[in-house]
């Protein structure tokens, strides 16, 4: 399972992390209509000093690979567009969740208390019943409980995190790979 225990002092924060989501060339679309996307999430560098057990879970996907097949079905398309796409519909997104859940599940003792922090915007009510999140019609959070906050919502800046891990077991920033991460906190 891909997973590297880290401390506490491994982890970068920065207030600034939270605009990152908008800037002159580019706006995420969830920024400003999630509950748990900036500028609603809340900062918690304060909050994550009271666990004691972090572990960094990463899901990998080969990019290189990815785009010599679509290359060889679509030869016009350019590599910036195959990135593009497979950036912009999250192809593997589900990767990461799976991988954390998976690594909770095997956790041996049962944790008290659990923060779990994933990439990307909140998914739980991306569904045909829900049919999206509840924040542009001014109504709390469904599923306060469920709520998924990433990394970056809550001020960890992910790159410099993982690239300054001296124990890390894969190339970072890579070329070939296209890493998700996800952070399990316990107390």
């Amino acid at each position: 399972m891909p997973a590297i225990e880290i401390d506490y002092e491994d982890i970068f924060f920065d207030p600034k992390v939270q605009t990152m989501c908008i800037s002159p060339s580019f706006t995420c679309p969830h920024y400003n209509h999630s509950h748990s996307c900036p500028p609603s999430a809340p900062y918690l560098e304060q909050e994550l000093s009271n666990y004691k057990i972090f572990y960094l879970i990463y899901s990998r996907f080969n990019l290189s690979e990815y785009i010599k097949e679509v290359k060889e079905k679509h030869p016009n398309r350019s590599e910036q567009r195959i990135k593009y796409f497979y950036y912009m519909n999250n192809l593997y997104r589900e990767d990461l969740k799976r991988e954390v859940e998976n690594f909770v599940n095997d956790l041996v003792d049962d944790p008290k208390e659990i923060l779990l922090l994933y990439d990307g915007t909140c998914r739980i009510c991306l569904n045909d019943k829900d049919k999206g999140c509840t924040f542009d019609s001014g109504t709390s959070c469904r599923y306060p409980d469920k709520q998924m906050f990433s990394m970056e919502a809550i001020g960890i800046e992910v790159i410099r995190t993982v690239a300054k891990l001296p124990n890390r077991d894969f190339e970072y920033p890579s070329k070939t790979y296209s890493y998700r991460f996800g952070l399990v906190c316990i107390k």
